[in-house]
């Protein structure tokens, strides 16, 4: 699997329209992305900006993006700037995407190798909001609601 993630800038008179049309496909656009391999695809706003992310399911990527662009363009889904073609002073009043570059990733494999069982409930009861204390559990208590607020998107 190879996951994928492009930021959209969609200008504001037409960014409603166009989330409609990707968030809410056809049957037949929805049988041809999964066609190419696109898995999960899903789409998240942040200010003017779009995060679109999916995860590609198959062995010849780039010659399914090449369907995919082809078929997307033919249903009028196809933003055709990329970021780097537009220049500078048109950002704010131009259609145009780009390809997020992958800086790192976290918890790709099991972290806990030894004694996966013991590990694992002792990992559970700490994020649960118990602390192991030898035999004896005790009950930390804590708002869940406390975090939430500080997470803006």
């Amino acid at each position: 699997m190879k996951r994928v993630a492009e930021i959209m800038y969609i200008v504001e008179e037409k960014r409603e329209a166009f989330l409609n049309d990707v968030i809410n496909l056809t049957e037949e656009q929805k049988i041809a992305l999964w066609t190419c391999g696109v898995r999960n695809q899903q789409y998240f706003a942040f200010g003017d900006l779009i995060l679109m992310t999916f995860e590609y399911k198959g062995h010849h990527f780039n010659d399914d993006m090449k369907k995919m662009s082809a078929y997307l363009e033919s249903e009028g889904l196809l933003i055709e700037k990329r970021r780097r073609d537009v220049l500078e002073d048109e950002l704010s009043t131009t259609n145009w995407w780009a390809p997020i570059k992958k800086l790192g990733c976290l918890l790709d494999s099991n972290p806990i190798m030894d004694s996966i069982d013991a590990k694992e409930s002792d990992a559970r009861a700490m994020l649960d909001g118990r602390m192991r204390s030898y035999s004896v559990e005790v009950d930390t208590s804590f708002d869940e609601d406390d975090w939430t607020g500080t997470i803006r998107i």
